[in-house]
């Protein structure tokens, strides 16, 4: 999926492409360790004529310290979804959910997030 989206960027003349990844992925997926990112970054600006580049800013941060950023940057959490369920509100069960109450937990926030 990242080499396609260097792709669609730069055939709309972006530079960069992020990914959300975080510390919390390392175990469970390989694919978003920094050591993968990082080798796929440097693939993608040789494979690209514009030398498109991966930015992950997340990769070695918790999600709990991603939510205590977002708090202070203002977001409002209440127009982000997370849930691998896909309904109209979370389902609260799934392993998002669990990882999204952590995270607000974690970060010492209250989670504004409605569930099923």
């Amino acid at each position: 999926m990242l080499a396609i989206a260097c792709g669609l960027a730069e055939s709309r003349d972006l530079d960069c492409v992020f990914i959300a990844n975080h510390a919390g992925d390392h175990a469970i997926y390989p694919d978003c360790r920094a050591t993968f990112i990082d080798a796929m970054s440097e693939a993608m600006s040789y494979g690209t004529y514009d030398h498109i580049k991966i930015g992950a800013p997340y990769t070695g941060l918790t999600k709990g310290q991603i939510a205590g950023i977002g708090g202070n940057l203002g977001i409002d959490y209440t127009k982000t979804y997370s849930c691998y369920k896909g309904g109209d509100v979370h389902c609260g069960k799934c392993g998002t959910c669990v990882e999204r109450k952590e995270a607000f937990e974690q970060a010492h926030m209250t989670d504004p997030t409605k569930y099923e």
